[in-house]
């Protein structure tokens, strides 16, 4: 029998940064846009994780098979997709590499949900959500501030991509954040969710190299903009 799971709300919080002097305004406004579609497929790999791991079926699941138009005409649970539009998941074989192909390869993967009582398909990430990475506001100053708004675990993640030991990590997240958000300290990141044993070994391999492919881009970003972090204000 399949079984039904509904999406829980992932904590929100606002990241508050700066970057280097004297970058022109389109540096970190790429910056910002690239992070956002960074924190999709982060945020959507750390969904697949948590569903498998709460006993989700493989057939309830299921890719676009083209990325998310940059203006939606109107929101992904209501399109009807056609035969061929959706790519099942799978967690092994050539199955599992077209489904994480399109996650990797495309710049607005949709991954979908499928209720097993209406058939109705909930998107892992929607872009009216709470959760969904927003920029939040843009001061074009030098050096440049911004704030963006989304999924903590996977913002945390992002941010901090430049250091690659988990140990170094969590010491330099926990002293940059300070004492703006003592909770978020201890929040558990999507690095973390990926890594887990309680994620199903066939799915684990996929999503972590989707989690190294995003830190090493992001991380190269985050040295280019010369990122500093002000602060993380931690909502709901």
């Amino acid at each position: 029998m399949e079984r039904q799971i509904f999406l829980s709300d992932l904590q929100v919080a606002k990241v508050h940064f700066a970057g280097k002097e004297g970058l022109p305004a389109w540096s970190t406004l790429y910056y910002m846009e690239q992070f956002c579609l960074n924190h999709l497929k982060l945020t959507t790999v750390q969904r697949i994780c948590e569903l498998l791991a709460a006993g989700i079926r493989e057939n309830q699941m299921a890719v676009a098979a083209y990325s998310l138009e940059l203006f939606p005409p109107e929101p992904i649970e209501r399109t009807d997709f056609k035969p061929g539009e959706l790519v099942p998941f799978s967690s092994r074989g050539q199955a599992a590499d077209a489904f994480w192909h399109i996650i990797r390869r495309y710049k607005r993967p949709v991954v979908l949900l499928r209720d097993t009582e209406t058939g109705q398909q909930t998107p892992l990430y929607d872009y009216n959500r709470p959760e969904a990475a927003k920029i939040w506001a843009f001061q074009e100053q030098s050096p440049p501030e911004g704030v963006i708004r989304g999924a903590a675990q996977a913002a945390i993640d992002l941010f901090f991509a430049r250091e690659r030991e988990d140990r170094e990590r969590q010491a330099h997240a926990n002293e940059q954040i300070g004492q703006a958000a003592d909770n978020l300290v201890g929040l558990i990141r999507a690095s973390q969710v990926i890594a887990s044993p309680v994620t199903p070994e066939g799915v684990r391999r996929y999503a972590e190299e989707q989690l190294a492919l995003l830190m090493n881009k992001q991380a190269e970003l985050n040295r280019k903009i010369g990122l500093r972090i002000v602060r993380v204000d931690e909502e709901g």
